[in-house]
Order: C-alpha cells, then sequence, then structure tokens
C-alpha cells in the first residue's frame, strides 16, 4: 500500500459537484462511446469482463449486452455513484481503487476473458506499469487487455493565421511538462501504451488512434472546457492559471479551431 504522498489526486472527482459530472460524462460518452463501441467488437458471447474506471457506466453495459446471458461482467470505480442508473443484469459494479485495493474482491487471478479501462492511465501517473500488471493479473491465458487514453500532447490549434493560435500553441506546450510532473493529469500516455503492454508479458499488441480536428463551442471543445474548470485548483496550484483562461478563451471561440488529443487504444493477449 502506498503513502496518500505518493498517491495521484484524481482531479475529476464527482463527490461533491455530482449534477456536473453527470453533464461532464455525458458529454464523454457522447463523444467516444461510439468508437469505443466499435472497438469492442471482439468481445464474445459467454466471456467474463473486468471494466475498470467504469465512470458513467456506458461501457460497462455495452459489455453486457456483448457477452449476454451467459457472460459475466464486474465494472469498478472509486465512486461507483455516477453509474447507479445503470443496471447490468448479468454483473455488478463494485466500488474498488486498481491502484491500491486487493484485487481478490473482483475476482481470482487468471479469471477474466477481457478486461478493459478508458480515460484511467492518465490518472495515475507515475503508476501505469504497476496497474496494467495487475490488470494482467486477472486475465486468464489466452484473454485480452484493452486500454484507451487521451493524449494531449498532440493538441495544437489548427489556424495558423486565427489570432488565438500562436498563444494557444505556446500555453498548451509550456504547460505540459509540469502538468504530467505535478500530477495533474499525464499527459501522453496513449502513445506509451504499447511499449507497457509488452513489458507486461502481452503478445498479439494492436493499436488504433483517432485525432479530430473542431471548432471553440463543439462539443469536443466543451467536453475539454468542463475537464478544465473542474481541474482548475490543481492548475492554478501549479502556477498555470493564466494557461486555463487561455484555453477557456479559445475553446469557447467558435472561430477557433483545433486539433484534438490523440484518442489511442491499444489492445494485447496474455500468452495462453
Amino acid at each position: 500500500m502506498e503513502s496518500e504522498a505518493t498517491m495521484p489526486r484524481y482531479t475529476l472527482a464527482a463527490k461533491g459537484r455530482e449534477a456536473a459530472e453527470a453533464v461532464r460524462l455525458g458529454m464523454l460518452q457522447q463523444l467516444f462511446d461510439g468508437v469505443t463501441e466499435e472497438r469492442l467488437a471482439c468481445v464474445q458471447p459467454g466471456w467474463r469482463a473486468l471494466e475498470v474506471a467504469a465512470g458513467g457506466g456506458s461501457i460497462a453495459k455495452l459489455i453486457s449486452d456483448r457477452i449476454g446471458p451467459a457472460g459475466q461482467i464486474v465494472a469498478t470505480d472509486i465512486d461507483i455513484g455516477t453509474a447507479a442508473h445503470v443496471s447490468l443484469p448479468n454483473g455488478r459494479f463494485v466500488t474498488h481503487d486498481m491502484l491500491t485495493d486487493p484485487l481478490d474482491s473482483l475476482g481470482v487471478a487468471e479469471s477474466f476473458d477481457f478486461v478493459h479501462a478508458r480515460f484511467f492511465i492518465q490518472h495515475i501517473h507515475p503508476h501505469e506499469q504497476a496497474v496494467i500488471r495487475r490488470m494482467v493479473e486477472l486475465l486468464k491465458p489466452g484473454g485480452w487487455l484493452m486500454i484507451e487514453d487521451l493524449d494531449a500532447a498532440t493538441m495544437a490549434a489548427g489556424d495558423p493565421d486565427h489570432p488565438l493560435s500562436a498563444a494557444y500553441n505556446q500555453a498548451t506546450a509550456g504547460s505540459r511538462p509540469g502538468n504530467s510532473a505535478d500530477v495533474v493529469v499525464a499527459t501522453a500516455p496513449g502513445r506509451a501504451l504499447p511499449s507497457r503492454f509488452q513489458k507486461a508479458g502481452l503478445i498479439n499488441i494492436r493499436q488504433d488512434g483517432r485525432i479530430y480536428v473542431e471548432n471553440g463551442g463543439s462539443l469536443m471543445a466543451r467536453f475539454f472546457v468542463e475537464s478544465l474548470k473542474v481541474s482548475r485548483q490543481q492548475f492554478d496550484e501549479k502556477g498555470f492559471g493564466p494557461v486555463i483562461d487561455l484555453n477557456i478563451q479559445a475553446l469557447s471561440d467558435p472561430t477557433f479551431w483545433f486539433q484534438s488529443g490523440a484518442f489511442h487504444c491499444v489492445w494485447g493477449q496474455k500468452p495462453g
């Protein structure tokens, strides 16, 4: 068990702001659930599945539907209240911290055919490798791990002539080293996943990535703005308040176009 001083701080916790977090998670689901559903085409009826950091529960429901009544799903999060409205007829939600809590509350080692997590790894820097190894421990031989995460280091202005573009690019790039080092949120977790999977002993590793170009005021922009607002206090503590102000100004301007973070997905198989 790690000391509290070494633990990452989850910047988007729902406690005390449940209604606002439900709105933010709703945006996330609208933006990314369709792509995730495509990536879940590999999931087979009858599988036993684990969804880590289930959030609003929409992906747990998609997996539940795919594995059917012969399958079983366990969905975890440090706060399962945001998924209270989701019914899993073939499974359950469990309050669990994958970084620190015992794994036996989820199931015995090598008991899952499929383990999935989305937008989780970015919040546990610098413990990514240890958590991936824990997830692999839960996989059956031949089972699959799939992780999706954003890579904010690809974010940039889309229009070099826009009056906000130069300042946006400078501010965004300048904030990345401190952002990751101070564990507000890791900025480039997605690109490291293939090597992390290999280090964890997985084989047949594959990657898929998506990048979007959107304008200010779009659903994508509003999602980023809401996420920034939630994290505002911690960014201010690190001296990044002006960066957040500029981001919010640009992402609220419909004439400002930007390239999003890369939406990575990596999957790999445990040797059988």
